[in-house]
C-alpha cells in the first residue's frame, strides 16, 4: 500500500465516522485508530532505522533493487505481522 492509498483509506474512515448508522461510525473509528497506529509504528520504524544506520565500517543490509518506499513498506509489513502475531497469542 502506498501513501496515496493509505490517505484514501483514512478519508474513507473519516466519512464513515460521520454516517448516521452506528455500525458505520464504529467502523470509521476503527479505521481511524488503525491509521494512527500504522503511522506511529512507521515513525518508530524510521527512528529505529536511523539509530541502526551502519557505520562506514559496517556493510549496509539493503536490497538495492527496492526503492526506499518499498523497503519501508516491507519492513513495516514485517513489523506489523509480528505485532499482530503477539496480540493473537
Amino acid at each position: 500500500m502506498n501513501r496515496r492509498q493509505f490517505e484514501e483509506i483514512r478519508r474513507w474512515g473519516e466519512k464513515l465516522r460521520s454516517d448516521e448508522r452506528e455500525e458505520l461510525r464504529a467502523a470509521g473509528e476503527a479505521i481511524r485508530l488503525l491509521s494512527e497506529e500504522i503511522e506511529r509504528i512507521g515513525r518508530e520504524l524510521i527512528a529505529e532505522q536511523m539509530a541502526a544506520e551502519p557505520t562506514d565500517s559496517e556493510p549496509a543490509d539493503v536490497d538495492d533493487t527496492l526503492s526506499d518506499e518499498e523497503q519501508m513498506d516491507s519492513s513495516l509489513r514485517t513489523r506489523l505481522q509480528r505485532r499482530l502475531a503477539t496480540l493473537h497469542r
